[in-house]
Order: C-alpha cells, then sequence, then structure tokens
C-alpha cells in the first residue's frame, strides 16, 4: 500500500511538472511571437515616416502605352509621426493631395499604429477629421493637432488595416468587405478595400470602392495600386543675373548684378521649387528634382535636375548625376543652381 501511495504521488508530481513545463513552453511561444512582432513594429514604423510620390509611375505610363483612362493620377503623401498620446502611442498625421500642389488636398487623418497579438499583425485605425481645414498643413505645425480629441475625430468598424510582415516588406490590408461607409454626398453605402505593400523604397497603394450592387466608385479602373516612391528632401540655393537671358555668358557681372535666393526646400520625386526674381518686372523661373529609374531600356538610374522658365514646357537645361547623390549643382553662366541632400528638413 505504501509503495502503491507513493507511486501515485510521484505520477501526481510529474504530471504537475508536466502541466508547469507546458505552461511555461506556452509563455515562451507566446513570448517569442510578442518579441517577434515587437521587432517588425519597430522597421514597419520607421519606414512608415516620410514622404512618397508617384511622379515615375506618371511619367512614365504615356511613353509605356499605358491608356489614357487607366492613367494615375498623380499623388503625394505624407506620414509625420506626432506625440498625440490621447489616441495612443504611435500616430501618425496623414495629409495627401494631388498633382504635385500642396493646395489640392485630398485627404487627411490621424493613423494609430499598435501590435494586435491576437491577429498576429499591426493594426492601422484611421481616424478622421470632423474638420480638416482646421488642422490642414499640420505636418509642418503639429501644434495644430494639439487640442484634438477622439470626439473630434470619426472612425468606422471593420476600417483597419491589418500588416503583416513578408520577406522584405509589409504587407497589408482591410478584412474581405468590412469596410462600409455611407457616403456623405450619394447617400449610398460603399464597400471600401484598400491593399498596400510598404518596404524601404516606397509604398504601393490600391484604395478602391464599389457600392452595394458593386458598381465602380472610385480607384484605378486597370486595377493597378499607385506606386509612390520615398522622397528625400533637399535644399537649394540659387543665383539669377539680372537682366540676363538664356545663353548670355555672365561675363563682367558683378556681384550685386546677381539676384541670390538660399533654403529653397524640394524632394527628388518630381518635387519643385520656384525662383522669382527681384527685378521690374520680375522672372519666374521652376527647378525640379528628379530620382530618375527607367522601366525600360539599359539607361542607368540617376538623379536629374532641371531648370524651366515660366511658361516653357522645355526645360532650359539639366543634368544628372548618381542615382543616390546628395549633391547636385548647374551652372549656366547666367543662373545657377546647387541642391544637397537636406535630411534635416524632412517636412519642407
Amino acid at each position: 500500500m505504501r509503495l502503491l501511495s507513493a507511486l501515485r504521488l510521484a505520477g501526481a508530481a510529474f504530471f504537475v511538472s508536466l502541466s508547469f513545463l507546458a505552461i511555461a513552453q506556452s509563455q515562451e511561444t507566446r513570448g517569442s511571437a510578442r518579441g517577434v512582432l515587437e521587432r517588425d513594429f519597430a522597421q514597419y514604423l520607421a519606414w512608415f515616416e516620410g514622404r512618397f510620390d508617384n511622379d515615375r509611375q506618371v511619367f512614365f505610363e504615356p511613353d509605356i502605352g499605358v491608356p489614357e483612362s487607366d492613367r494615375h493620377e498623380r499623388i503625394h503623401s505624407i506620414f509625420r509621426p506626432v506625440a498625440l498620446p490621447a489616441f495612443g502611442d504611435h500616430v501618425f498625421y496623414v495629409e495627401q493631395y494631388l498633382d504635385a500642389d500642396p493646395a489640392r488636398v485630398y485627404r487627411q487623418r490621424l493613423y494609430v499604429m499598435s501590435i494586435d497579438e491576437s491577429r498576429n499583425a499591426i493594426r492601422l485605425a484611421i481616424h478622421i477629421p470632423k474638420n480638416p481645414d482646421a488642422i490642414r498643413g499640420a505636418y509642418l505645425n503639429p501644434d495644430l493637432l494639439a487640442q484634438l480629441t477622439p470626439a473630434d475625430m470619426t472612425t468606422y468598424p471593420g476600417c483597419d488595416v491589418f500588416w503583416r510582415r513578408q520577406e522584405t516588406m509589409f504587407v497589408g490590408g482591410m478584412a474581405h468587405d468590412a469596410c462600409r461607409i455611407t457616403s456623405t454626398r450619394s447617400g449610398r453605402t460603399l464597400i471600401v478595400s484598400d491593399d498596400l505593400i510598404l518596404s524601404a523604397d516606397g509604398i504601393s497603394i490600391h484604395d478602391r470602392a464599389v457600392d452595394e450592387q458593386g458598381a465602380y466608385v472610385y480607384g484605378n479602373r486597370a486595377g493597378v495600386p499607385h506606386q509612390l516612391r520615398r522622397a528625400r528632401p533637399f535644399e537649394c540655393w540659387t543665383a539669377v543675373l539680372r537682366g540676363a537671358v538664356h545663353g548670355d555668358s555672365g561675363q563682367g557681372a558683378e556681384p550685386n548684378d546677381w539676384n541670390f535666393r538660399r533654403g529653397l526646400w524640394l524632394h527628388d520625386q518630381g518635387g519643385t521649387a520656384d525662383i522669382v526674381t527681384d527685378e521690374n518686372p520680375s522672372r519666374r523661373f521652376t527647378v525640379k528634382l528628379r530620382r530618375v529609374e527607367w522601366p525600360y531600356g539599359t539607361n542607368r538610374p540617376s538623379l536629374t535636375l532641371y531648370v524651366h522658365e515660366q511658361g516653357n514646357p522645355r526645360a532650359l537645361s539639366y543634368t544628372w548625376g548618381e542615382y543616390d547623390a546628395e549633391r547636385l549643382g548647374l551652372n549656366l553662366r547666367w543662373l545657377q543652381v546647387s541642391c544637397t541632400h537636406a535630411p534635416q528638413r524632412p517636412w519642407g
């Protein structure tokens, strides 16, 4: 009897040990999964921050024969992290505009990022401002957001985006048919979908909507995402010889004959900066910077700097350098431009 009791006690202890071991292993597995998500989350946040533009896509679509009805509009997307504890620990202010024109804003949002262990994913919750005009330009002045509370925003159940890492990118999407919004214009129910890919080089955005009958509402009709490349900021100085025209040699000019400008800001995805001279009447020139990567042929990728005169779509001149160049200049004798990578000025 004593032997039987001892065996029973030993067996019970053995099973208790196994139970504790299973719990410990389960906790270790959960800890490992959490660790992977935290590591991925840090990378995701670093890649998400910045300015993005699909200038390259728009520029080359006519050349490669994309039908006009299937071509993309040019969009510029700004994702700036901001400190808004009322919303969460990781909040981004989003402002997106059309045709490289900051006045043509079509979307303003707060994106709140978090780890969702139940889905083994990164959750992006979308908050839509009820008074977007009041916070326009907040990427330049985050103080405009300081008084916001969740009551100032609208959210829609089912419209969160879930991101998961796949090799060297993050793939994001909404749950199927879950994001349903009633249009304030038409009163129709819109079924919104958004598929995204984020990498170190840029972000692919395929947002679209249909009504409950499946009729097209918005989005690229060919089903091709907007391909936005990461934009690097540059700061330029310029000098224009007063009274000179294209082709003048500038010979004999004195320092006071030049109209100098410093601190011009632009980016390398088709970004522009205007030069307005102090002459009477004044003249306007535009500096453009484009990081060109050809979709066909054997041309090498390059960073290209253009100068345009107002009213003339053909560049007065242009120059190019290495794709990753951090400085590029142009000297026409009567007009000079020098642009240098300015990581200290990411927002403008």
